[in-house]
């Protein structure tokens, strides 16, 4: 299953600025047909797992339920 997308609130551990960002708490690959491999595909997965603060540029990793292949893992941790 896909998450809708969701607007959040991120508090930066760095700068303690309060901004808004997204996440999309889970990516089906399969279901929605896209290439881990494909450079874009990517991209958007790295910005549905991260907020990036916009005072002083620190990213915060945001856990992001992936599916990929039938394996379901957290973000970009390789499985083990």
């Amino acid at each position: 299953m896909t998450s809708p997308v969701e607007t959040i609130t991120v508090a930066c551990p760095a700068c303690a600025v309060t901004y808004e960002d997204w996440t999309r708490g889970s990516v089906n690959l399969g279901q929605e047909g896209w290439d881990p491999a494909d450079p874009e595909v990517a991209a958007y997965l790295r910005e549905c797992e991260t907020a990036k603060c916009p005072s002083c540029g620190h990213v915060v990793e945001l856990d992001v339920l992936r599916v990929e292949g039938g394996l379901w893992r957290f973000g970009t941790a390789s499985p083990v």
